[in-house]
């Protein structure tokens, strides 16, 4: 969508020529300086703001390229390292990236990615270096935790933001329908005859998803007529001390969280036997087909979906934080696995 206010409106303003608007937009050496400074102040009062699919157009047509080259969109991560989010051994964060990536490719749009943390760059030299690039689309990549701080410069951009992070509520996002998942996982661990099911999770995660897993919980616990749940495990850190006096105090009979990893080692160096002991629920399960019982996430759905997103609002040109954010939910599907009992029993594996 074009801005409302056009070039002949700021010429009209300036009372210069369409033509010495178009040049001072441009930045072309062949305006003074003062006529430049006029036209631009003339375009800020009057509130105009560059389409940048026309102004990729035109950079297309001076350089005699295509323009199927499109735009560039850039997928901000804010890992401690620059490739902290390929590394991490929930695939989600691939995932995502994967999904983004080809439909941004369907839609003739390149998506590239950009480390916040590049080069020691602050977030102001990091959005000027956007800036020069061209750039004018942002895919924000899940914040690893809750204390990274993002201070762009917004208005200069159209941000959609993957997953829960308090710090980037103010944005359209898309994620996981995360309290769906854990109702959804209760009523499937009531079907398999568990009546002790027990949360657990860091609370960085809890916070970061903005307690809608502790929530569903509870909801589920009293909606299915649980009257004596275990009290969820809610640790800073993954200990085998504070894992095991839990297990010993609640006597969970199957564990619901995001189990891959630490919490999974734990359990199974106490010498529970998984499913046969203690059955095992994942919140975060990798991909359909694995082994772990639990909640698939279809990364690469919220990333495309993602996408569509961020390219609707480049194209309608909206810039800036939205006054108000909207956040798309993708519903988790139940992954059967082998971490749970079967119906009439299970083994261990």
């Amino acid at each position: 969508m074009e801005s409302p206010v056009s070039m002949r409106d700021i010429a009209r303003h300036a009372k210069v020529s369409v033509a010495t608007v178009s040049k001072c937009l441009a930045n072309k050496p062949d305006v003074s300086a003062a006529t430049r400074r006029r036209v631009l102040a003339a375009g800020r009062s009057l509130g105009y703001r560059t389409n940048p699919l026309v102004a990729a157009l035109m950079r297309s047509r001076r350089r005699h390229t295509s323009p199927a080259t499109g735009l560039t969109l850039a997928y901000v991560t804010a890992f401690p390292t620059a490739d902290g989010w390929r590394q991490h051994p929930s695939p989600i964060f691939r995932q995502m990236f994967a999904g983004a990536e080809a439909r941004a490719v369907q839609r003739n749009y390149r998506l590239e990615h950009f480390w916040l943390f590049r080069d020691g760059m602050s977030n102001a030299r990091f959005s000027q270096m956007l800036e020069s690039r061209g750039i004018r689309g942002l895919l924000v990549a899940p914040v690893p935790d809750t204390q990274t701080v993002i201070e762009l410069n917004w208005a200069a951009f159209s941000t959609v933001v993957l997953g829960l992070t308090p710090v980037t509520r103010t944005f359209h996002r898309v994620t996981t329908d995360y309290y769906q998942s854990m109702l959804l996982v209760m009523e499937e661990c009531l079907k398999l005859g568990y009546r002790r099911p027990g949360l657990a999770a860091r609370m960085e995660t809890i916070k970061r998803l903005e307690f809608r897993w502790e929530g569903a919980y509870f909801v589920a616990c009293e909606r299915f007529g649980l009257k004596t749940p275990p009290s969820p495990l809610l640790v800073d850190e993954w200990t085998p001390g504070a894992v095991e006096r839990w297990l010993e105090r609640e006597r969970p009979d199957v564990v619901i969280g995001p189990v891959l990893g630490k919490l999974e080692e734990i359990i199974r160096s106490s010498g529970r036997r998984i499913p046969a002991d203690l059955g095992l629920v994942g919140l975060l399960v990798p991909e359909a087909g694995n082994r772990l019982s639990g909640v698939l996430q279809d990364g690469e759905v919220i990333g495309a979906v993602a996408i569509d997103q961020l390219i609707s609002s480049v194209e309608r040109n909206e810039t800036g934080i939205p006054e108000h954010p909207i956040t798309h939910t993708t519903l988790g599907r139940w992954n059967p696995g082998r971490t749970v009992r079967k119906q009439g029993g299970g083994s261990a594996v």
